[in-house]
Formats: structure tokens, C-alpha cells, sequence
């Protein structure tokens, strides 16, 4: 199987699920809410959500007074949005076809909860140069993706599911029954998916615990992201941990998760 093997599953399990229940929710990170703060004037313009989900950011988006829209690949999640937050202009799309989200260029575009991440290589990139097509001069991407330098200092690997029912244990007993009762899934998907793992001297694509380790997700080092940026005619402007901290270049940072703020070159 190649890469857009690993696309195409990522894209099955969100298209067919109904996931709004484990999204209906307004929980920020802390990272989050410093970056609505910071970039609270280009968020307030002409927003694009990409993977707006249940509209745990879209609110707030909203409360800025901006025009905001959003686009999610499930119609479930699509259906939640416009019941729930009536004055987003959300519809289904694919982040593999963002362009068509646009008919006019937009302040900001987020994609947050590492959406991006689902794609392969060549489809990330990509949806990246289109996304520095859609933006305004002087707007802002605002994203987050699997930090690989966590992975390699140890915050993933053999250990990742005896952690991960070491911390199950920890839960509230309902909590603990359906992790439980989910656990022979997770095992059948891991063995399926191992094998799709790809491990590229600048990224890499690893099958981890998401959706009961349903998924194959990109993961990229800190350095690398900002490299990558670069080649695509972006600048960095921030590079965030999950506390809001700044994560300078040179350092793997300690977060499963980073979190970027880029503008295309120039502006």
C-alpha cells in the first residue's frame, strides 16, 4: 500500500462516522485560546475553518464578528454546525480541495486539531500552497500538527498502548468499561495498520492511538516544519507548545502537538 492508502482510510473513518459526540464541545487548549488573543484582529476579518468539526472553535471565531466559515468532511458534523451555530457559513468539504472553499480571499484560515496531518506528504504540501492561494495579503494560517521530535525523545512507540491503558485505569469507571469493551478493536486496527507506517527523513507517517488507532497521521519535527514552510513560500511567525509557550528553533519541543502561525512570503 502507498501513501494515499493511508489518505484514503483517514478519509473513510471520517466521512462514515458520526463523531459529533466526541466533538460537541467549547474546551480550548491553552495554546488556543493565547492564539485566539493574539491573532484575535486577522481572526476577526474573513475566517476559513478547515475541519470545523462541532464547532468547539467556530464559536468563538464567531464571537469576533467576522464573517466565518468552515468546512469539515462529514456531513454530521456539517449538519451539528449549522443547527448549532446558524451564522457560520458551513458546508462539506475536502482540505484536499480547499480552493473551492473560496470565492474570495480570506484573513485567516484555521485548521486546527491537526487536521492537516491527514494527508500524505505530497497531498500536506499541497494543501498548503492552496491555502496560500486563499489567503488575503497579510493573512495568517493558524495550525497544529504531531510534533515527530516528541515521538523520538520517547513520547511514543512499543510503550504507547500499555501507557495508554495505564492512564485508561486512571479514568472515571464508565470511562475505564468503554475504553475496555473498545480494546480488541484497537488491537485488530493496530496489526492492520502498522504496516502502513512510513518513516521519511522528514517526516513521518505512524499509526497512533486516535479512533482506537483507526488512523494514520503525519508527524513532523519542529525544524523540518519551518523548513517546509519556507519551500512553499510561507513564513513562520510562531511556533507554540500546548501551553502557549514559544518552542524557538533548535528544539524538539515537549508536546505531542505544535502549534504554528505562518504568513506566505513577502507580506
Amino acid at each position: 500500500m502507498s501513501g494515499s492508502d493511508s489518505v484514503e482510510i483517514n478519509a473513510h473513518a471520517w466521512e462514515g462516522g458520526d463523531h459529533v459526540a466526541d466533538y460537541a464541545n467549547r474546551k480550548l487548549l491553552p495554546v488556543e485560546v493565547a492564539l485566539l488573543i493574539r491573532r484575535r484582529a486577522e481572526l476577526a476579518g474573513r475566517t476559513l475553518e478547515i475541519g470545523c468539526g462541532a464547532g468547539r472553535i467556530l464559536g468563538y471565531l464567531l464571537e469576533f464578528g467576522g464573517e466565518v466559515h468552515g468546512i469539515d468532511v462529514s456531513p454530521a458534523m456539517v449538519d451539528y454546525c449549522r443547527r448549532h451555530y446558524p451564522r457560520a457559513r458551513v458546508r462539506v468539504g475536502d482540505l484536499r480541495a480547499v480552493l473551492a472553499a473560496s470565492s474570495e480571499p480570506y484573513d485567516a484560515v484555521s485548521a486546527a486539531a491537526n487536521v492537516l496531518d491527514v494527508l500524505d506528504d505530497a497531498g500536506r504540501r499541497q494543501a498548503l500552497t492552496d491555502i496560500k492561494g486563499i489567503l488575503a495579503p497579510g493573512g495568517v494560517l493558524i495550525f497544529s500538527s504531531h510534533n515527530l521530535g516528541y515521538i523520538e525523545a520517547g513520547g511514543g512507540g512499543r510503550g504507547r498502548m500499555s501507557r495508554i491503558l495505564a492512564k485508561a485505569m486512571e479514568r472515571p469507571p464508565a470511562e475505564v468499561l468503554r475504553k475496555a469493551a473498545a480494546l480488541p478493536r484497537s488491537l485488530r486496527n493496530r496489526r492492520r495498520l502498522a504496516a502502513l507506517e512510513v518513516r521519511a527523513e522528514d517526516h513521518a507517517i505512524l499509526n497512533d492511538e486516535a479512533h482506537e488507532f483507526g488512523l494514520l497521521h503525519y508527524y513532523i519535527r519542529r525544524d523540518d516544519q519551518e523548513r517546509q514552510l519556507r519551500e512553499l513560500g510561507y513564513e513562520l511567525l510562531a511556533c507554540l507548545d500546548a501551553d502557549g509557550r514559544d518552542v524557538p528553533a533548535g528544539t524538539p519541543g515537549v508536546a505531542p502537538w505544535l502549534h504554528y502561525v505562518a504568513k506566505p512570503t513577502g507580506q
